[in-house]
């Protein structure tokens, strides 16, 4: 797939949705060595639905704390910066592909459902392996297949091929959009990614989720994401749009070193998680 199959696709697409304006200027802030705890607050509080989410997931079951945290500055204080731009990312993204048609509506719940899956699925990993950015994980893990979104949303002929090819021939995905498109869905997200000026590490994990090996410094974030994409599949959490199973990439298996044990409790957690979250995040 070269680059220039890539932009032609997102040629297409007149209006790629961008951040909102706050969140622009949160990771603007996140980057700046000189920006402080009050800085940061001032531009969330000024913003009231970004507020009440960022407190509403802080006191969610994400994380469990066993006092309430009343303030965004608290909230920023006790989570870093990094952790707060990911949240309030997460709350921001699914606004951002509004789905007027009953049948697209049913179709995206689906799939966010399914990348929901796959983000508790990665933060679960995540923190099984006692990795220090689990915020990073769950956005890796709920962007991961925000190429098939734009697919959807903005490429709908395109992307009727797409389901067609995989259901009259019990193909993935990837492999019909390769065909059909010359790129995936996993370019369309890197490029989104890119253009949201999300964190290369995030960038990495969202363009190599289906071959972790080819991930380059990012191979751990793109290995997690890889093994929550199959295990949000093994549990039938929402629909990746194919019903085949994507190949365990050894590469990735090897390097995480799970035993069976350990899967078998990251799977109950992703359960146990799932519905919780998802009324947190509306």
């Amino acid at each position: 797939m070269g680059e220039a199959d890539l932009r032609r696709i997102i040629a297409k697409v007149e209006d790629l949705p961008t951040l909102p304006r706050t969140v622009l200027r949160i990771t603007e802030l996140v980057n700046d060595p000189r920006a402080s705890a009050k800085d940061l607050s001032i531009i969330i509080t000024d913003d009231q639905v970004l507020t009440a989410r960022l407190l509403k997931l802080v006191n969610s079951s994400f994380y469990g704390f066993p006092q309430r945290v009343s303030t965004v500055t608290g909230a920023i204080v006790l989570l870093g910066f990094d952790a707060i731009r990911n949240l309030l990312l997460t709350t921001s993204v699914l606004d951002l592909f509004p789905a007027r048609i009953a049948r697209v509506r049913r179709d995206q719940e689906q799939l966010w459902d399914h990348s929901l899956g796959c983000a508790i699925g990665a933060k679960s990993i995540g923190d099984f392996l006692r990795h220090d950015k689990l915020e990073e994980l769950f956005v890796a893990g709920l962007l991961h297949d925000i190429g098939k979104i734009v697919e959807m949303m903005f490429l709908q002929d395109e992307f009727a091929r797409i389901t067609e090819r995989v259901r009259a021939e019990g193909v993935l995905m990837s492999a019909a959009e390769q065909d059909l498109l010359g790129c995936t869905h996993a370019d369309i997200g890197r490029l989104l990614a890119e253009q949201w000026n999300l964190p290369a590490k995030l960038v990495g994990a969202i363009a190599w989720h289906h071959a972790p090996a080819a991930a380059g410094t990012f191979a751990m974030e793109a290995s997690i994401v890889h093994l929550a994409d199959i295990f949000t599949r093994a549990l039938a959490l929402g629909s990746g749009g194919d019903d085949k199973m994507p190949p365990l990439d050894k590469a990735a298996w090897d390097l995480l070193k799970l035993k069976t044990s350990a899967v078998d409790a990251i799977m109950a957690s992703m359960l146990t998680e799932f519905d919780d979250i998802r009324s947190f995040l509306g």
